[in-house]
């Protein structure tokens, strides 16, 4: 255990994700679409050309009645056969672009904020078949926070750091003995006991908390 991380002695993994959530409330603002402008263009370009090219397919398949003669166009009529299908292939598609974008932004998303891409993408595609969402709800719900900048000296770091590596500065209220996160009502320390009424501070000063 380094003093730069935070301690998952206390709760264990749990208690760490509570921990990091509570992080992402506090500090992140996202917009639904500046969140969506991760997602390459290439994607939505592909995903349209790929509606243009399975529309086109079907219609023609069912105008023609291949390979071999449709249900639908008997029971319904020419028209309002291929009415149907393009409905039905246009639903089709929404779903597979809903799936193929939401892979797109878990993969940019996870990689700026640092996490295991290559995991979570498999977790995503092997839960679909069976769970179907589960894999993006699980995502979702334990991403790790964006990094964010040192107020002091502008150094990138992780919401899971104590003190910054460029200055040194505390991020978060510690213990001034073990050098674990304490939180401000805390009178003494869970994790070593020791008095924290002189904690440090979020900016490096050391604050009294109250008694």
């Amino acid at each position: 255990m380094t003093p730069n991380t935070y301690s998952t002695g206390r709760g264990g993994y749990w208690s760490e994700l509570r921990r990091m959530a509570q992080f992402r409330r506090r500090h992140e603002r996202l917009r639904i679409r500046d969140e969506v402008k991760l997602i390459p263009n290439l994607i939505f370009m592909a995903l349209a050309g790929l509606l243009a090219v399975a529309e086109l397919a079907f219609l023609s398949m069912c105008h023609n009645d291949f390979p071999e003669p449709w249900p639908l166009v008997r029971e319904y009529g020419d028209k309002n056969a291929m009415l149907i299908t393009a409905a039905c292939v246009l639903a089709a598609w929404i779903v597979i672009a809903i799936v193929v974008s939401l892979l797109a932004y878990v993969y940019v998303d996870s990689r700026r904020r640092g996490m295991n891409t290559a995991k979570w993408m498999f977790i995503c595609i092997a839960l679909l078949p069976a769970y179907l969402a589960m894999g993006f709800v699980l995502y979702f719900s334990a991403r790790e926070p964006l990094p964010y900048h040192c107020p002091r000296c502008g150094t990138l770091v992780s919401a899971r750091f104590n003190f910054c590596p460029g200055c040194k500065t505390a991020l978060h209220p510690t213990c001034n003995h073990c050098q674990r996160e304490v939180s401000d009502a805390d009178k003494y320390c869970p994790y070593c006991g020791n008095d924290v009424a002189v904690a440090v501070g979020p900016f490096g000063e050391r604050a009294q908390s109250s008694q």
